[in-house]
């Protein structure tokens, strides 16, 4: 790919906010592909020497090219930190991911190369991305029925402070304490993806460097996603002899896994220290120590930048064009996140897709109350829904039609949320043009697979056609409901509170006062893992990244599949089925068909209108970092090994 001094983005975003006053929908998708932010490119095929693997997908678009020389910054500081040691600012530091069945940093720390997992996602030499290339696993053999898989595992990775050898063990014993349904109090970012993955089958190992899993079900893309943290699932290989010399009580502050970094100082909401261990199979890194340093205020980071005191920032999009203007660079490692609006509390599934276990769905707590934005398939007729909505009894939300009652009525109100939303405003105000329209996340407008008929149409009068149709008339005040709306403290550097903020007044506009909640994500995690979620939020999702192909299963934490984990927290039959089908379908083709028929279903139930996309980008310092090829991800800043430091 290369990123090669990537100050190609400081000419690109330049380019795009001198060209805002006359931009519009006619050139949206080209500003996007210049800055290759789309995700419409899809996986290639896996490396040619893959034993066996699942169906690859189609391949994937190559990433902007580097520029042929980089201009001298003029306005840039010298770094204040001694040679060879990077600072990074960011807005949040969570807690140590040392122990795996907790929500952490576990992403990050694999991202700065602090540890690692099976597989990882590398860019092929034509700039396309190779999403199941081999980091702890070497080769792999899938059983004759794709139920089940060996994996041969690295010789030679060492784990840091001095816990020897990684083993099959230690991976077995990791991915067995992060399946919920092996280990009940796990709550990690990937339990529910294991708990389906895997079921109650555990992991084995079959000799000290092979590891045998049994899967509960068929699923494409184990080793693309499921298995791998670039993926957004995985988990990160911990060592086994550590946890069991030092408990789990005393491992809450001790971080051993594998990588070309060891942490050796993680103080949450402060500061976390990775150090280069010098012993990595692969990686020597020309940084040798790297800080991360919480800075809750943008000001804060952007005041570091620019005296020196940090060398990386990771900030709201709006704030980078200036930098950029001063001699500041900025590099991606290719992705954008789709955010949207989730409507928590809508779970119509009554039976476990898998188990067929009843789920006392109809008896929740999310159900005690009429609540605007959630319908109720198992009573639809609540009492208070207009007479020209009703429906008969029994229904299901397979079989619901436009006149069925609670049902319906919530549809009208979600879809007047979603005319409600200014997207183009929200994109060329706060991310500088440099975002496209999302409608529905997972994917978006610049997508080769993207239909028109997908789309959310601003229209204010017709939301508040809907909103007077769905019995909620405005009120002598002009208000209609009350509806909040939740955004996790720190999200996308900050810029998911100003949206949240911008959709407050958005709907304020079709009467529906919006109260705008900001707190810690791991405050509301235990409600969506509970299914007690009823407050709206911003997300982009687990799977709302432009670097994830279309035709990938989506939506495992929408439907009961995630049962024992994190969910979005709507849950219908018809996601289980795509999902499932999809991950057992080998043709690409059927796989896209049946994504854009989860797309149908999905815009006409409008359980998550989109708002606009958000390129995944980090301000750095060139008088520093002369080089930085990040590794493909989801996430912001990767591939800390891969800096090649100035002079």
């Amino acid at each position: 790919m290369g990123i090669r001094n990537v100050f190609v983005m400081m000419a690109v975003v330049l380019a795009l906010v001198a060209g805002l006053a006359c931009g519009g929908d006619d050139n949206r998708a080209e500003k996007a592909e210049t800055l290759d932010i789309t995700g419409t490119a899809q996986a290639r095929a896996a490396a040619a020497a893959a034993p066996a693997a699942a169906p690859a997908a189609a391949p994937a678009a190559a990433p902007a090219a580097a520029p042929k020389a980089a201009p001298k910054p003029a306005e840039v500081p010298e770094s204040k930190n001694p040679a060879g040691s990077i600072v990074m600012g960011k807005s949040t530091l969570t807690c140590l991911p040392s122990i795996s069945t907790i929500f952490c940093e576990q992403y990050q720390v694999d991202a700065w190369g602090a540890g690692e997992d099976l597989f990882t996602w590398e860019w092929n030499d034509d700039g396309t991305i190779n999403y199941i290339a081999p980091q702890i696993a070497v080769a792999w053999e899938m059983d004759d029925d794709f139920k089940g898989t060996t994996i041969e595992t690295r010789q030679g990775a060492q784990f840091h402070k001095g816990y020897g050898e990684l083993t099959a063990e230690d991976v077995a014993w990791t991915y067995n304490r992060v399946n919920p349904t092996i280990t009940p109090q796990s709550i990690a970012p990937s339990a529910s993806y294991f708990s389906t993955l895997l079921g109650p089958n555990e992991a084995v190992a079959t000799d000290s460097n092979h590891v045998k899993f049994d899967f509960a079900v068929v699923d494409s893309h184990w080793h693309s996603y499921m298995m791998n943290t670039n993926g957004f699932v995985g988990v990160v290989i911990h060592s086994k002899k550590a946890y069991e010399e030092n408990g789990e009580d005393k491992m809450k502050d001790i971080f051993v896994s594998t990588g070309p970094y060891e942490i050796n100082v993680w103080t949450m909401d402060d500061r976390a220290v990775l150090e280069k261990t010098g012993n990595h199979y692969s990686k020597d890194p020309e940084v040798t120590k790297f800080t991360i340093l919480a800075m809750p205020e943008e000001a804060t980071r952007i005041a570091a930048l620019q005296t020196g005191e940090i060398e990386i920032a990771q900030l709201g999009i709006k704030s980078i064009p200036p930098l950029l203007k001063d001699g500041f660079a900025s590099a991606t490692a290719g992705n954008a996140y789709q955010v949207g609006i989730v409507f928590s509390g809508n779970n119509w599934e009554a039976k476990h897709a898998l188990t067929g276990e009843e789920l006392g769905t109809a008896n929740s707590g999310v159900y005690m109350r009429d609540i605007p934005w959630i319908g109720n398939p198992f009573s639809p007729n609540t009492g208070d829904d207009p007479a020209e909505l009703k429906c008969a009894e029994g229904v299901t939300p397979l079989e619901v039609d436009e006149s069925c009652g609670d049902m319906e009525q919530a549809r009208l109100v979600r879809h007047a949320v979603g005319m409600a939303v200014n997207r183009d405003l929200i994109n060329e105000t706060m991310i500088a043009g440099l975002g496209v329209p999302v409608h529905i996340s997972y994917s978006d407008e610049t997508n080769q697979y993207w239909q028109e008929k997908w789309e959310y149409p601003y229209d204010l009068a017709q939301a508040e056609a809907f909103l007077d149709k769905a019995g909620y008339p405005r009120k002598d005040g002009g208000d209609r409901f009350e509806m909040p709306l939740f955004t996790n403290t720190g999200q996308y550097s900050g810029l998911g509170e100003e949206i949240a903020d911008a959709l407050s007044g958005m709907m304020s506009e079709i009467g529906i006062k919006t109260q705008v909640l900001k707190y810690p994500y791991a405050v509301f995690r235990p409600s969506l893992v509970g299914r007690t979620a009823t407050v709206p939020r911003i997300t982009s999702g687990d799977d709302g990244q432009s670097a994830f192909p279309f035709d990938w299963p989506k939506g495992i934490e929408e439907s009961s599949l995630s049962r024992g984990g994190y969910c979005e927290c709507f849950e219908t039959e018809w996601i289980s089925q795509i999902y499932l089908d999809v991950s057992k379908e080998p043709d690409l083709d059927k796989r896209v068909e049946l994504n854009s028929r989860y797309f149908d279903l999905m815009h006409y139930w409008a359980i998550k209108p989109g708002v606009v996309s958000i390129p995944a980008l980090t301000t750095i310092n060139p008088e520093v970092i002369k080089e930085w090829n990040m590794d493909p991800s989801f996430m912001m800043a990767t591939g800390i090994a891969n800096i090649k430091l100035g002079n």
